[in-house]
């Protein structure tokens, strides 16, 4: 008998884990009657991973639900990003006279918002790896921001 999943994970608090630290553990493993507890524990980390980091239904996690704001001086740009393996639901954008735009920490990608005072329509979703972006050429300091909801811990 080969590993178990908790071995493959160095025991490893929830707090740490992600889910593609869990499918790396399971590369190698074969769908097998030999493998059953194997990918019985398999199933059994991604279901707490799952029950610890989002709440019932995929729904947002309510006493997390925020506004935030950036200051960004005049010819400077700023970010909003989440931590660890959060994932915000973005509500509105206030622009506050900046250009939004999406990033991943070396590259842009412009949020097109439709005017001055636009706000964004539908859900845009935030995480540590791309995150919402502020460039200010407005001439003074400003404070563009967001109101987000948690959807994954």
């Amino acid at each position: 008998m080969g590993p178990s999943i908790y071995d493959l994970l160095a025991q490893q608090e929830i707090s740490e884990l992600t889910v593609e630290n869990l499918n790396k553990a399971t590369q190698s493993t074969a769908i097998a009657s030999k493998n059953i507890d194997f990918w019985s524990g398999i199933i059994t980390v991604a279901r707490a991973l799952e029950e610890s980091r989002t709440y019932a239904h995929g729904l947002p996690i309510p006493e997390s639900s925020t506004l935030v704001t950036a200051t960004v001086g005049d010819g400077a740009s700023g970010t909003l990003k989440p931590t660890g393996t959060e994932v915000w639901q973005v509500q509105t954008v206030s622009l506050d006279n900046c250009i939004a735009f999406l990033t991943d920490g070396s590259g842009m990608m412009p949020l097109l918002l439709g005017g001055d005072n636009a706000t964004i329509s539908g859900p845009l979703y935030l995480t540590n790896k791309v995150y919402i972006g502020f460039q200010n050429a407005s001439g003074s300091e400003q404070t563009p921001g967001i109101a987000y909801h948690k959807v994954s811990l």
